[in-house]
């Protein structure tokens, strides 16, 4: 089995560019390919200029890595099949192109049937999204990370508000139903009162595992578990959506360090059966998603229950990212923001335009540094599109390319590129008024 997939993989870039072809040929999609605008597009309005750049980076997103007709994506482009991960941002930068042009509706619902790809299913049961794709529909059975899931179901609740397709909201339940089935713990507040936490007895506590092995729990599986779950509470008022949302916001708080950003994670002491018996505290640096994250979930929270807590929490953590991830660069005016993942920026912007209804000043300026950095990016560094390969930009919004190829540019980031792009437009057309 092992030469078989081997041999499959070894054809793929193959078999991909002759798929790609037969799809544009067949589709009337079959065009020259974009160049570099030299500067077209940075005379434009806002809003205009944002949707231009967002449609030339998703073309060169969609040409280098998406393969419609036989729903793979690949992780760099034509190279290896793309994990449950990279496929969630395939979801997220389609269903964010959707809320500034309704044509993209359609290709939402193409990349929502590709899922099953990915669907696990155990003794006719729905047992989560895995990792990795498998070669037929709903027979893979590799493990399952629970924020791949929960991202997926973010996104499909996004769907379902802009389309009102009831299918979009059935599979986020689904997926909601598996993770409190599957991956919540209820947590004792006297563990965190033991280490040194400020713990009421009786304060609602619990959080959701990072994945199916059980080990720490995370920012980033509980930040977005708030998030899908306070809006699920609002959508269907099942009360078990909002309690769990609420105790996992409350553990999310614990992972809050003094300058108001997340530590990634806390550990646990663990008995012979993997059942927590003390806590070992907080760990690992902070990335900006895990900020991003619960900002919308405590919005989303204070949408359901009028708490200002949440609201006040919501613009604290706003501040704190904003001021902690926006550095200063040897560009006047121009912040730089961390390198390791662009991804990460896209759904710290998410949480900045869920706040800023609330703060809208304060949200401006935040929104502005990542709107200049990114226009920075795209305006020196953006690369020719060749065929099946780009448009791109770099990973490193100030210094640009440095050794990097634009053949070795990661599906996620090139996904969130674009998708930073088109959530400017939609925030610049939100608040054109």
């Amino acid at each position: 089995m092992d030469a078989i997939f081997n041999f499959f993989n070894s054809l793929l870039p193959c078999l991909l560019i002759i798929v790609q072809l037969l799809n544009m040929t067949f589709t009337g999609t079959l065009t020259e390919k974009r160049v570099h605008d030299e500067g077209y597009s940075a005379g434009l309005a806002a809003y205009e200029r944002n949707v231009y750049r967002a449609k030339i980076l998703s073309d060169g997103y969609y040409e280098s890595f998406w393969f419609e007709p036989v729903h793979v994506l690949t992780n760099r482009p034509h190279k290896d099949v793309e994990s449950n991960w990279g496929y969630g941002g395939l979801l997220s930068l389609t269903y964010k192109l959707a809320k500034i042009d309704e044509s993209y509706e359609e290709k939402c619902a193409t990349v929502v049937e590709g899922l099953r790809y990915y669907r696990r299913v155990v003794d006719g049961k729905f047992d989560g999204y895995s990792y990795f794709r498998s070669f037929f529909k709903e027979t893979t059975t590799s493990g399952v990370a629970y924020d791949d899931n929960m991202w997926l179901a973010r996104d499909l609740i996004g769907l379902y508000e802009l389309t009102g397709e009831k299918k979009y909201l059935d599979l986020a339940v689904e997926i909601a139903d598996y993770l409190i089935r599957s991956a919540f713990v209820n947590l004792d507040p006297q563990m965190f009162s033991d280490f040194g936490y400020e713990a009421e007895n009786d304060l609602p506590l619990g959080g959701f595992y990072w994945d199916d092995r059980h080990d720490a729990i995370h920012a980033c599986s509980n930040g977005p578990a708030v998030q899908l779950l306070a809006a699920l509470y609002r959508l269907t008022g099942e009360e078990i959506y909002l309690e769990h949302a609420v105790k996992s916001f409350n553990f999310l708080t614990f992972l809050v360090r003094d300058d108001g950003v997340l530590h990634d994670l806390m550990r646990f002491s663990k008995d012979e059966n993997n059942n927590i018996t003390g806590l070992l505290g907080p760990d690992g640096p902070p990335y900006s998603y895990n900020s991003g994250a619960p900002i919308t979930g405590a919005i989303e929270l204070y949408k359901v229950t009028g708490d200002e807590r949440y609201l006040n929490t919501a613009k604290y953590w706003a501040a704190s990212a904003h001021a902690y991830f926006a550095r200063n660069s040897s560009v006047e005016g121009v912040k730089r923001y961390p390198t390791d993942n662009i991804w990460f920026h896209a759904i710290l912007l998410n949480g900045f335009l869920a706040v800023e209804p609330y703060a809208p000043e304060e949200c401006a300026v935040y929104i502005n540094s990542i709107q200049t950095s990114i226009d920075y990016a795209y305006d020196n560094y953006l690369t020719r599109g060749r065929p099946f390969l780009g448009p791109f930009i770099p990973d490193d919004w100030v210094g640009g390319w440095g050794n990097k190829s634009p053949k070795d540019t990661w599906v996620l980031n090139a996904g969130a590129q674009a998708e930073i792009f088109a959530t400017l437009a939609y925030y610049n057309m939100r608040t054109a008024d």
